[in-house]
């Protein structure tokens, strides 16, 4: 009576009134598992995770065979971060829930969420063994290959499709994979069908402009995002157009697009901040001071913001007090850590040294590769990056970048470069300095660490690096598969920015060598020198904490 109760409370909407039936519920029946495990339900779909969790924790307690408490444990889990955490429990509890419906589809989420691409692809296959149609297991496999880079990614999106005919999720990966598989005319077809039918879709809106992008089209890549304008009375479409074209390195019309937005629409947050950093970036201090005038609030994005239009501008002290306060509510933010770096440096306090002056941090290692192994690795990388292009948002200037999780491949020369760097990361890790707490590296120098993404660079021309950090990682990397003679693309650490406008060398350069790998900070901003002819290849990856 009271959990039916709760329960059309709930689909009425009550929440309020919900929570109280389940409260009761759960009080006048303490020792009911399958109650407490509704009441997660329900607090779970309310947005209130960590109360959900205690009531699965409290069913499962009672009652360790209760699938369906064990499962919701893991979707729980996994929306909280602890992806690895779901995957392992949902693992070791296989022999019993392998043959519910949502079991290997919920482990494979986890396992994806966790970067176990491979797991998670493995974890599709069996759900579709046991249920061919399984809309959400084909649609995950699809997913899996694209990301993983299979060959076999369209076809699995076919079937996918052949089951849910029109999904426009499944759509945008069908066009993601034709470009993959080198269907260029292809994938853009679909692309401009999908921007076109549903212009209130941002995503298909940014895939529209990235596959323009990749087939060459520089000058109009974004120009069908104006169409699209009168569906979000938001900003979105303004807001998503102007990330493209900064991804690109053109900040001033970037800026004018949101300042239409904000005519349009009126000033709001988060396109104020945005128009705010375009601004500052393309060289108007000004206009980007006048947004920051406004009393805007007081959040760590607002404040990284402000303090690198502060640095920018020649004051670091001010930059300095920003970036301390940012750090007390996010205290792993790499972007401010570089920031905050550089402001130490401008007013020579010693504090940069406790941060990035031990050189241990900054270390070479060879990779122990054969030459077989080497010759192998480089064969695949040219083969991925002949069908890749130069992205949006990205450091690489002329060149291009492969797609996906490089080290969720399966070609067997990926599989040895993967293996190699993590032995690579082992030994950096053991010859760093004991753990400080306070220091956002070495607080996680004992931690458990795993690759968190992986890919590879391929310069050409005149192609180099713009000095930039990875915002997700505790380390950051290059690994050397090809170096061109004569300019080798010389990585430089610690040189920030050009419109950052500091008068700041680089800490410490580093000439490429074929079969080295470079591991550092990623609080370090870092960038290359350009090449002048040749090839410049390398393997680069994040490292962050489980």
């Amino acid at each position: 009576m009271l959990r039916s109760a709760a329960l059309a409370a709930a689909a009425r909407g009550d929440d309020a009134a919900a929570a109280r039936g389940f409260a009761q519920a759960v009080a006048a029946f303490p020792g009911d598992a399958a109650l407490l495990n509704s009441a997660g339900n329900f607090h779970a779909g309310a947005g209130r995770p960590a109360d959900a969790l205690a009531l699965f924790d409290r069913a499962l307690a009672l009652d360790p065979a209760l699938g369906e408490a064990a499962i919701n444990r893991a979707v729980v889990l996994t929306r909280l971060g602890r992806a690895d955490e779901a995957a392992d429990a949902l693992t070791a509890r296989q022999a019993t829930l392998a043959a519910m419906p949502r079991y290997w589809t919920t482990r494979a989420a986890a396992e994806t969420a966790g970067g176990d691409l491979r797991a998670a692809a493995a974890s599709h296959a069996e759900q579709l063994r046991r249920d061919p149609g399984n809309r959400r297991a084909l649609h995950g496999r699809a997913r899996t290959a694209l990301d993983r880079g299979d060959d076999g990614a369209v076809a699995w999106y076919d079937a996918a499709l052949a089951v849910t005919p029109g999904d426009p999720w499944l759509l945008h990966g069908l066009a993601q994979a034709l470009e993959a598989a080198g269907d260029r005319a292809g994938a853009l077809a679909l692309s401009a069908q999908l921007a076109g039918q549903l212009p209130q879709w941002i995503d298909a809106l940014e895939l529209h402009a990235t596959l323009r992008w990749a087939a060459g089209d520089r000058a109009e890549f974004c120009d069908h995002y104006a169409a699209a304008v009168p569906y979000h009375a938001d900003g979105a479409a303004e807001r998503s157009w102007a990330a493209m074209l900064a991804g690109v390195d053109r900040h001033a019309p970037a800026a004018e697009i949101l300042a239409r937005s904000r005519a349009r629409i009126g000033a709001r947050d988060p396109l104020l901040l945005d128009e705010a950093v375009y601004r500052g970036e393309a060289g108007d201090d000004a206009g980007a001071a006048a947004i920051f005038a406004t009393a805007p609030p007081a959040t760590p994005d607002w404040q990284i913001a402000a303090a690198r239009q502060a640095l920018r501008t020649a004051r670091p002290d001010v930059a300095e007090a920003l970036l301390a306060q940012a750090l007390g509510v996010r205290p792993d933010d790499v972007m401010a850590w570089s920031l905050r770096d550089l402001a130490w440096r401008v007013m020579d306090d010693p504090l940069h040294l406790w941060l990035h002056g031990d050189p241990v941090l900054v270390q070479e290692r060879l990779l122990d590769l054969s030459h077989d192994a080497h010759a192998a690795a480089v064969a695949v990388l040219d083969t991925l990056h002949d069908r890749a292009a130069m992205p949006i948002g990205q450091s690489v200037k002329l060149g291009s970048q492969t797609r996906g999780a490089l080290f969720q491949r399966d070609e067997p020369a990926v599989r040895a470069v993967a293996q190699a760097v993590e032995r690579a990361i082992e030994r950096y890790r053991h010859a760093l300095p004991d753990a400080d707490p306070a220091h956002p590296l070495l607080r996680s120098r004992d931690a458990p660490w795993r690759v968190a993404g992986s890919w590879s660079i391929r310069l050409s021309g005149a192609g180099r690096h713009a000095p930039h950090v990875h915002p997700h990682g505790l380390l950051s990397s290059a690994a050397y598969f090809a170096v061109p003679a004569g300019d080798p693309g010389v990585l430089e650490l610690g040189r920030p920015p050009a419109n950052l406008r500091l008068d700041l060398p680089p800490l410490r350069t580093i000439v490429p060598r074929v079969g080295h790998c470079v591991l550092f900070p990623s609080t370090l901003f870092h960038g290359t020198r350009p090449i002048a002819t040749g090839k410049r290849m390398t393997v680069a990856f994040d490292v962050g904490s489980r």
